[in-house]
């Protein structure tokens, strides 16, 4: 990757790991134990997940990211079942095509045009009468960067569905400090993903896990295989899961950073700027081609996020300040010269 590149498509944390994380890493290799096998089931690392969420170790399966896990969830519950599928739309579109390559239908609930918030009674209507089994959830939402769950929807989606396994993508949910890993203990209906590539900032090293009732746990730990998740990604995720100080206070230099990009962005002529619980931001333009801004802005060396179904809109990841503050500048240069 070119280091005088900047990839504002790219969601991760632009500090790095927590400096444990390396000291970890090089004391692996000093001891030069390559030749032998890790841990097959990741089982310190599993404890340890369960110290930090309060649960027990035979919640946790670990794999290599977030959608690993997802991928297999896809496999038992929609390809082998024909099963269906169902998600906001617009939700995160790899995940989404993932699943229509397992699924027997995948049924789409659009989410509000103005605010992208979700409707509860929509979501549960359609997943009861046209019978889906699976349903993936985002939070906060991945590009529109809201989130779309409370305790009291999450609840009353459980309820009213039982018989669908819902899936929650927390894959930002450590920039808002709330997570429902811990009701998969009760919930057999619920798994929770959780990831270390995003504000642990491990995303090279893929480590994921997927948080769920014992009997979930259990299914998805049988067809996993042995020495799935390499030594050198359970040891840094060992290392930067222990380092909860550094994640607070680099979640905090974040969460400053993107009060501050957001304020940048509502300046930019011709430019809606939604606001985000995540690191990133979802922009619509208007008299403005969004595909031109972008091909202009990677020609100097600054990639943003684009989908084909949202056309007029771009997603922008909050880098560093001085990073920002480039970006925003030659975005308000682009407006002011390409008007109309």
């Amino acid at each position: 990757m070119n280091s005088d590149e900047l990839h504002f498509e790219a969601a991760i944390n632009p500090y790095g790991c927590s400096p444990k994380v390396t000291e970890a890493l090089s004391a692996l290799a000093r001891a030069r134990e390559f030749r032998s096998y890790g841990e097959p089931t990741a089982l310190e690392l599993r404890e340890e997940l369960a110290e930090h969420h309060r649960l027990s170790p035979e919640n946790f399966v670990v794999y290599n990211g977030a959608g690993e896990a997802l991928a297999w969830l896809f496999i038992f519950h929609l390809l082998m079942r024909r099963g269906r599928l169902i998600v906001p739309s617009p939700s995160y579109e790899r995940f989404v095509e993932a699943g229509k390559r397992c699924a027997a239908e995948v049924i789409e609930v659009p989410l509000g045009a103005r605010d992208f918030s979700l409707s509860l009674e929509q979501l549960i209507e359609e997943g009861k009468r046209r019978g889906a089994n699976l349903g993936l959830i985002s939070n906060p939402n991945n590009p529109t960067g809201n989130s779309l769950l409370d305790a009291a929807s999450l609840a009353r989606l459980l309820d009213e569905l039982p018989e669908c396994l819902w899936i929650i993508d927390e894959a930002y949910a450590d920039y808002t400090g709330e997570s429902f890993a811990a009701w998969a203990a009760e919930r057999e209906n619920l798994v929770v993903l959780r990831t270390f590539s995003k504000a642990y900032g491990l995303a090279g090293l893929r480590v994921g896990c997927a948080v769920a009732h014992r009997s979930v746990a259990q299914t998805l730990a049988a067809s996993r295989l042995p020495w799935a998740v390499n030594s050198m990604s359970l040891v840094a995720a060992r290392a930067a899961l222990g380092d909860q100080e550094y994640l607070k206070e680099t979640v905090a230099r974040i969460l400053d950073d993107c009060r501050e990009f957001y304020s940048l962005l509502k300046q930019i002529p011709h430019a809606e700027v939604y606001k985000s619980d995540a690191n990133f931001f979802l922009l619509r333009f208007d008299r403005i081609d969004a595909g031109r801004l972008k091909d202009y802005l990677a020609a100097r060396g600054m990639h943003v996020r684009s989908r084909p179904d949202m056309p007029e809109h771009l997603r922008l990841t909050s880098l560093r300040p001085e990073e920002n503050l480039r970006l925003v500048r030659v975005m308000t240069d682009y407006m002011t010269n390409h008007e109309g």
